[in-house]
């Protein structure tokens, strides 16, 4: 279950339809864990002197504060797919012909 958790974050944080923005979303992801236990389980012992809050649950309260901003304020992702028009624009500039509108 918490795998398929993360491939869904990885997809959805990424971007759908997108490979490179998938394999984008799966490195912030495999990253973002290790910066967080590197970095706030010493944060806490210097800032309260034992820990507090498990770097397990940062981590989980990072994906879902992740994900709610991902779905608020970018809903397709950090690397979306090209849309159909920008192929067909970028298409029909190298053949120097203007794109036909139905």
């Amino acid at each position: 279950m918490p795998e398929s958790i993360v491939v869904l974050a990885c997809v959805v944080l990424g971007g759908m339809g997108h490979i490179p923005g998938v394999i984008l979303g799966a490195v912030l992801l495999a990253v973002l864990p290790e910066f967080l236990r590197s970095t706030m389980g010493p944060l806490q012992h210097m800032l309260f002197g034992h820990e507090i809050v498990d770097t397990e649950v940062i981590r989980q309260l990072v994906y879902a504060l992740a994900m709610v901003l991902i779905m608020l304020y970018r809903s397709e992702g950090l690397w979306p797919s090209p849309k159909h028009e920008d192929k067909i624009a970028k298409l029909s500039k190298r053949s120097g012909k203007k794109p036909v509108r139905a």
